[in-house]
């Protein structure tokens, strides 16, 4: 069953009839792979400490610290797409990323990362950095909507048609 569930969202692809891996590549493979349960929890662990960076950098947004600011929240989103390298795997993830579905996205959250980071420790601008951190918010909330069949056509169309109506 939890099998079926992780092939239904691309977490695991079908089993494929494929001759054994020998050699170091095999043994490299086998030292490296983690169990379901363990990816989970770095998963998890991951996405917290994603999240906590961000509220922290947002905190110090409040208290007009921008480099911290800067670095924490550009940490906070890197460590949250790192976390889902635990469920599908490092290859198997950058493949995705830089799908031609997602290679715009992918090419702007990790430009809004960058241009967040130089605006707050190169530049000294903070209003820069805040509008880069919104950017990366809405690349990463684009990118995300790739996994969802339809889900950008169903948000391009509710934002035109809010605009029309405005």
């Amino acid at each position: 069953m939890l099998g079926k569930f992780k092939r239904a969202v691309g977490i695991e692809e079908e089993q494929q009839q494929e001759p054994d891996n020998v050699g170091i590549m095999a043994d490299i493979n086998d030292a490296t792979t983690l169990s379901w349960n363990t990816r989970l929890q770095a998963f998890a662990g991951f996405f917290a400490l994603g999240l906590i960076c961000s509220l922290l950098g947002s905190l110090l947004l409040v208290k007009a610290k921008l480099t911290g600011f800067c670095v924490l929240t550009s940490l906070g989103s890197i460590l949250s797409l790192a976390s889902t390298t635990f469920l599908m795997g490092p290859f198997k993830q950058l493949k995705k990323m830089f799908d031609p579905v997602r290679l715009v996205a992918t090419i702007v959250y990790i430009s809004m990362i960058v241009l967040t980071v130089v605006a707050g420790l190169v530049w000294k601008s903070p209003m820069l950095a805040f509008i880069f951190v919104i950017g990366q918010y809405v690349a990463m909330a684009w990118y995300s909507l790739s996994y969802i069949p339809y889900a950008r056509d169903a948000v391009s169309r509710c934002l035109c048609a809010c605009v029309n109506s405005v």
